[in-house]
């Protein structure tokens, strides 16, 4: 799961012209990178958490480079948490940038005080037919309520979709929708400089969740929470399709770039093996329900961690479901765990 990791290492190739702006956040996870591109058109990728301690560093580390906040022509949104986009629409109003994003969430973003609440309440029913206790759902509700505090909505003035190409003068990036560690993640391949801008979707030194969420597709009204969802299935089929690209380096969203894409994601790979193995092993010792699980494999992190966890946990079970080692039985709203 998502802690913190270290900055960007200048002993890394980075592409001519892109560089990061690493800003402070909130969160658990630590500094977040933004990538910097000193092109035509000036070209921000993610905007980072609505803080006035980003909001500073982000101004230093332009001025740094010879711009100002004003002078941004583009921001460019890799997925939907606050940690990449909150800043945005502060950006927007200073310099009237262009918004690009994944038009899947083009939606979202721009009535994200509704949706996001919407968006718990779908989560927090989930997990709740998990075993969530509601005393635990409801500090989770606090935190999620916290969490809104750092973002606020941003109109997606270009929508963009799978195989769309992000135009410099200089260069072109080639746009990929890569789901799992959000519904919205979207990488950015630069095939002649064989990079990958790739967010939160592949990681140096810590794995990323694959998060439970509420569909795309959920609009007026919160989805049906007994909807099966496969983020951790997604994800996987994300990590092959990006294996078979040709890549020097992955510039992701916190941390160092990754320079070994292929052995970092056979590394992810494996651990997910090896969980899966832990989980049959933990319901066959009597854990019923996901949450069981989830306290018997972290502890107290399962009650201050609730999302992240539940959704490590909840995304190996549909793994398992979906592959028959596992069934799960409804007794009282409650889905008990057993193995087949």
């Amino acid at each position: 799961m998502e802690t913190a990791a270290d900055a960007p290492t200048p002993s890394v190739r980075i592409p001519d012209g892109v560089s990061p702006v690493v800003l402070p956040t909130p969160f658990g996870v630590g500094d977040v990178n933004l990538w910097l591109v000193e092109s035509s058109p000036l070209t921000l990728v993610d905007a980072g958490p609505a803080t006035a301690l980003a909001l500073e560093t982000l101004e230093r580390g332009l001025a740094e480079r010879g711009h100002r906040v004003e002078d941004l022509e583009r921001i460019v949104l890799t997925h939907h948490h606050a940690d990449h986009f909150g800043l945005a629409g502060q950006l927007v109003r200073r310099s009237g940038a262009e918004v690009h994003a994944f038009g899947g969430i083009a939606g979202w973003l721009g009535d994200v005080g509704r949706r996001s609440r919407q968006e718990m309440r779908f989560v927090e029913e989930r997990l709740v037919r998990h075993g969530l206790p509601q005393e635990v759902a409801l500090g989770a509700r606090a935190a999620d309520a916290m969490v809104r505090g750092y973002f606020e909505a941003v109109e997606v003035t270009h929508p963009l979709a799978e195989g769309d190409v992000l135009a410099f003068e200089d260069r072109e990036w080639h746009v990929h929708h890569r789901p799992g560690h959000s519904t919205s993640d979207t990488v950015f391949h630069d095939r002649e400089a064989r990079a990958l801008v790739g967010g939160d979707h592949l990681l140096a030194h810590v794995s990323s969740n694959a998060l439970i969420s509420e569909p795309l597709n959920a609009a007026e009204e919160a989805a049906d929470p007994t909807l099966r969802l496969t983020p951790l299935r997604d994800y996987r089929a994300s990590l092959a399709r990006t294996r078979e690209m040709d890549l020097d380096v992955v510039l992701g969203g916190h941390g160092v770039p990754v320079t070994d894409h292929r052995a970092l994601i056979d590394e992810r790979s494996a651990a997910t093996e090896r969980r899966l193995t832990r989980i049959v092993d933990e319901i066959a010792a009597g854990h019923e329900t996901a949450f069981d699980i989830a306290r018997a494999m972290w502890g107290r992190t399962a009650y201050v961690q609730v999302h992240l966890v539940m959704s490590e946990v909840l995304g190996h079970l549909e793994l398992l479901e979906g592959d028959g080692r596992i069934a799960a039985d409804e007794v009282d709203g409650v889905l008990r765990l057993r193995e087949v």
